[in-house]
């Protein structure tokens, strides 16, 4: 090559691919993310339904066992009670999922009215709460033990049921005792029976 020739001194061009995604590529990925999107969702979602029946039926178990130790604790007569409310102020003769609360007596003043220790308002939309002989008050004695109910049974029963039926269903049980149990097994009571839902 001779000096001066413009093609000595031209730079070296080298090919390079450019940097980014193909549309091939970018396909892929939205494919790949929707399945795991349909895979994820609904595991999301029963996840989300266990975890609020399991926190509401912890709800009315620890309901339970506060009205039975404030019984214990102020020993006197009149004990302490849970009781259906809609309105979180006093008992209202209303179905359970609309809300409950905790009354005790005032061990300072027992001729006071009882007093709200607790309550819970409305359960989640399609949640159904019911009590097996349809009692919406559940007095406790000075020792613990169940005291006088509307409809006598041998034990109350609370059924909790969400949209997804009698598989999901959760189940409590108070003993003549006072004691309160919760099954272990969803979708069945203690004795392993089926649980049915309205």
């Amino acid at each position: 090559m001779r000096p001066g020739n413009p093609m000595r001194y031209a730079p070296l061009q080298i090919c390079r691919r450019s940097a980014g995604f193909t549309l091939v590529e970018l396909m892929i990925t939205v494919v790949v993310a929707a399945i795991l999107m349909a895979i994820a969702v609904p595991s999301f979602r029963t996840f989300m339904q266990n975890d609020q029946q399991w926190v509401q039926t912890n709800n009315l178990l620890l309901a339970l066992n506060t009205a039975r130790s404030d019984a214990i604790k102020s020993d006197l007569v009149a004990g302490a009670q849970v009781c259906s409310s809609s309105n979180g102020l006093g008992c209202t003769n209303t179905p359970w999922n609309l809300g409950w609360i905790v009354l005790g007596a005032d061990p300072g003043n027992p001729q006071n009215p009882p007093k709200v220790l607790q309550s819970v308002g409305l359960l989640p939309p399609g949640t159904t709460l019911t009590e097996g002989a349809n009692n919406l008050a559940i007095p406790f004695r000075s020792n613990g033990a169940l005291g006088a109910l509307a409809n006598a049974e041998p034990v109350v029963s609370f059924k909790m049921c969400d949209v997804r039926g009698a598989a999901y269903a959760r189940y409590l049980q108070v003993t003549p005792m006072g004691r309160v149990v919760a099954s272990p097994n969803v979708g069945k009571d203690l004795t392993g029976a089926a649980l049915a839902c309205p």
